[in-house]
């Protein structure tokens, strides 16, 4: 192993937490809806599409797309200053770092969005790439993100490891052909994973010498 391709939302930081529950909110209270896990399922990782579609459907044509973007816009990214890491990130990142694998990220987020965040935490020079959705036609379950990763890192799909909080982002980098581990969050805690990713519930879980060891 030569890398580690991190995914963003949910596996650094637990924004799919927090944007979860705000869009609950939001339908609630302008619709009077439910948001079904299993729709959200969907767009962990990925776009927003199938949610979109299922409101459109379920609102007969009512809901406003554009008016809900933008309360999850100030909802979500107005908060920024107030995200924290989640619990343990820094010890799998740490691990990479100080072992002198190359390190890059992948993920379906904007790099405006992105960018700041590292800088916030003090990390945004450790990455040698970091491919959002700015940087690809076709967002994750899609494996271009993870494609491009590696060909920057300048390694072998197989030569590197992509950690991952979704079943979107583990297609992604299985496609790619990414070793893959997932760290569940308490969004993604009840998704069935692809098969041939490494699942762990929390980040206090992972073993990564033992990982690497079997790879």
């Amino acid at each position: 192993m030569k890398a580690f391709v991190f995914d963003f939302d949910g596996t650094m930081i637990d924004t799919e937490a927090v944007w979860f529950d705000e869009t609950k909110k939001y339908l609630r209270a302008e619709y009077g809806l439910d948001l079904p896990m299993e729709v959200y399922e969907k767009v962990v990782g990925s776009s927003d599409e199938p949610l979109l579609l299922y409101m459109a459907e379920a609102t007969n044509g009512k809901f406003d797309a554009a008016a809900f973007q933008k309360y999850i816009d100030v909802a979500v990214h107005s908060g920024r200053d107030k995200l924290e890491m989640r619990d343990g990130f820094m010890r799998v990142y740490q691990y990479a770092k100080d072992n002198g694998y190359k390190i890059g990220l992948a993920t379906s987020s904007a790099r405006a969005w992105v960018e700041p965040v590292l800088e916030k935490f003090g990390i945004l020079a450790d990455f040698e790439t970091i491919q959002t959705a700015d940087d690809v036609e076709v967002i994750k379950p899609d494996p271009a993100l993870y494609r491009q990763a590696v060909e920057a890192l300048g390694v072998k799909p197989e030569e590197a490891v992509a950690v991952e909080d979704s079943r979107n982002g583990s297609l992604s980098a299985i496609g790619a052909g990414l070793h893959t581990i997932a760290i569940k969050n308490e969004v993604t805690k009840g998704i069935v994973f692809p098969e041939g990713v490494t699942v762990y519930d929390s980040f206090a879980d992972v073993d990564l010498d033992a990982f690497l060891a079997g790879k």
